[in-house]
């Protein structure tokens, strides 16, 4: 197989296609370009070039990246915390997007994973059932004090 050398200017180029195609880290296209054959020096000018240019903003895409995990996926914030450190996201940048949850939304939300859990188990081991029901949601990323606060609180 022959592999031909890719120019800077295509790089940058295939890179700025990979950005546009959805929200992108600075991992991620670091990755890539990695993957395509540049070398670091090169890869830092690029990235330094898509910066400049918007095509990359971790900020942007941690908010979008909360947004998307916890409306779609449901996911508390210790799991979409975690998949942002990841992908190398600074803790600043994680905080400020942590913080665009909705508390209100945030325990309503939790509040219909256990009322979904609790209704899928079945009857017959009510014992257990809290510590099932817990357990899944802390496994969503929910933290454990709040998950067994709304838990002990439910008849």
């Amino acid at each position: 197989m022959i592999c031909r050398m890719i120019s800077p200017d295509e790089l940058r180029e295939k890179a700025a296609r990979y950005c546009a195609w959805r929200e992108r880290c600075t991992m991620e296209v670091r990755d890539k370009l990695y993957q395509m054959g540049a070398g670091a020096e090169l890869t830092n000018r690029i990235l330094e070039d898509l910066i400049r240019g918007r095509y990359i903003d971790d900020q942007r895409f941690a908010d979008l990246y909360v947004q998307g995990k916890f409306r779609n996926n449901r996911w508390g914030k210790v799991k979409i915390s975690a998949g942002l450190k990841q992908r190398q996201i600074p803790d600043a940048v994680i905080s400020r997007a942590l913080a665009t949850i909705d508390e209100t939304q945030y325990k309503q939300v939790l509040q219909r994973l256990i009322t979904d859990k609790r209704a899928s188990l079945s009857e017959q081991k009510k014992k257990t059932i809290p510590e099932k029901t817990a357990a899944y949601c802390i496994q969503k990323g929910f933290e454990s004090a709040l998950v067994w606060d709304i838990l002990n609180k439910q008849p």
